[in-house]
């Protein structure tokens, strides 16, 4: 995923924190790692709300002693919601949620602005799905996603599916992306399911692949084949909008993992896109399933993709370091798609296609190579090998002749053999 994503999100929540109206005044920030800004959000908001942590913790002990209705009175009248989400983490969380019932949504939802989750997680968790609804319709009138993402986590399931009717597709995409928690992506999913292509609708409808993308960043691998079966079903200019976000995000590392789990046919309306055959396209597709090992993942793509696109590809692969070479070739040879592999490195020039031949010669796990070609391996991999065959090393080619006919291919295994040898 995009570093810079994370760190947009991260600043947002900074700028609220600090006062900031315009969240850009601190676009000098996008550089620093995510995880940094989040650290001085935290210690920030720790600062607030422990220099007068003694004080507070008297006033939440005197609390008990007062009924439940004075209570409220003292904390909407007297207190105010910065105070009273100061004081909120001192106080049992049941009786806080009895003070909260007797106090109107509006300043329930002043308060949960002011509120650190990591404080009152128990609280939250014990308010009643209505008044979770409640809080929500207040906080999302004024706009507020950024509260909504910090809460999610700790918002039981009744309440989450109780308050999800008060808010849009739209709404759901932002508060996604403000998730103070991003493993609870998987969790609000499940409640919204019949939600979701409306959701990734929006970010194409309303120009927010930013947000869609950090939201297919965030789910876990067993809902990427169903979210990308939606994605393929939206239609030709918004999968073109996907991938020209992704280009320009540069996070073809989130979108890779959720096409090679595409259905067979949702892969094809993805790999039939123009947008997606353009030389930079293609080449930054290599680049980064180069750079974060994703062939499993990308070479489904690569298979479906045109052969128009292969001397691009090819020409990418050839230029790969030897370590990401082996990891290509490995990864093809354990699962099944060596014959993409294969066609990928024989559409190189042949410098390119030379390298590729006498590192697979020269490889530690040359037998898991030979194994993946099997009686299904398509015909046109061992005529192309074929054509190739005075770039193939010697001993490669001699292994190549044999698994040819162990696999009962006799006409390709003599084709294969080396000169002045006989493939027995």
């Amino acid at each position: 995923m995009s570093e810079h994503l994370v760190a947009v999100a991260e600043i947002t929540k900074l700028a609220r924190l600090l006062g900031i109206t315009d969240p850009t005044e601190l676009d000098f920030l996008t550089d620093l790692p995510p995880a940094a800004i989040r650290e001085y959000r935290e210690r920030v908001t720790d600062r607030l709300f422990d220099r007068d942590a003694k004080r507070l913790k008297g006033i939440a002990t005197a609390s008990k002693i007062v009924p439940v209705g004075i209570s409220s009175k003292i904390a909407e009248r007297a207190f105010g919601p910065l105070l009273c989400a100061a004081v909120a983490s001192a106080v049992e969380p049941q009786r806080a949620v009895d003070i909260a019932k007797a106090l109107g949504s509006t300043f329930l939802a002043e308060c949960a602005v002011q509120l650190d989750p990591r404080r009152t997680a128990a609280i939250i968790a014990a308010v009643p799905p209505k008044m979770v609804t409640d809080v929500a319709r207040e906080l999302l009138s004024h706009g507020d996603h950024i509260t909504m993402g910090r809460f999610v986590h700790v918002i039981t399931e009744p309440a989450l599916r109780a308050a999800a009717p008060a808010m849009s597709d739209t709404d759901l995409l932002r508060i996604a992306f403000f998730l103070e928690d991003k493993t609870a992506i998987d969790n609000v999913l499940h409640v919204v399911a019949d939600r979701v292509p409306g959701v990734i609708r929006a970010a194409h409808d309303h120009q927010m692949w930013a947000e869609g993308i950090d939201l297919l960043d965030s789910i876990a691998p067993h809902n990427h084949a169903w979210i990308g079966d939606i994605i393929a079903a939206l239609g030709g200019d918004a999968l073109d909008a996907l991938i020209t976000a992704v280009a320009e995000l540069d996070t073809w590392s989130t979108l890779l993992p959720i096409t090679g789990a595409m259905s067979h046919d949702s892969l094809r309306l993805f790999a039939e896109r123009p947008t997606i055959h353009t030389d930079t396209v293609l080449a930054a597709i290599i680049t980064a399933t180069a750079d974060n090992d994703l062939w499993s993942q990308a070479l489904p793509l690569v298979d479906a993709l045109p052969d128009t696109t292969k001397p691009t590809l090819a020409a990418r692969f050839g230029d790969l370091t030897r370590e990401q070479l082996l990891a290509a070739i490995l990864t093809a040879s354990r699962g099944d798609n060596i014959h993409t592999l294969v066609d990928l490195a024989l559409a190189a020039d042949q410098a390119g296609r030379t390298r590729v031949l006498a590192l697979i010669d020269d490889m530690d796990g040359i037998e898991e190579f030979l194994t993946a070609l099997t009686a299904d391996t398509p015909d046109t991999v061992w005529q192309a090998l074929i054509q190739v065959r005075d770039d193939i090393p010697a001993r490669l080619q001699t292994l190549l002749a044999e698994r040819a006919l162990e696999l009962g291919r006799d006409d390709d295994a003599g084709e294969l053999a080396p000169l002045g040898t006989t493939a027995n």
